[in-house]
């Protein structure tokens, strides 16, 4: 794929899988900062 631009389906592809780790990241960093053991009071 040298020299040549991604078309649609690699981009639907790279959207997809950006916004599933984004998804999960949130979910993640939700699941820490919900857990008492992590709160400071």
């Amino acid at each position: 794929m040298s020299g040549k631009m991604f078309n649609d389906q690699d981009l639907g592809f790279f959207a997809n899988s950006l916004g599933i780790i984004i998804l999960f990241l949130v979910i993640g960093y939700h699941f820490v900062m919900a857990d008492t053991k992590y709160e400071g009071n």
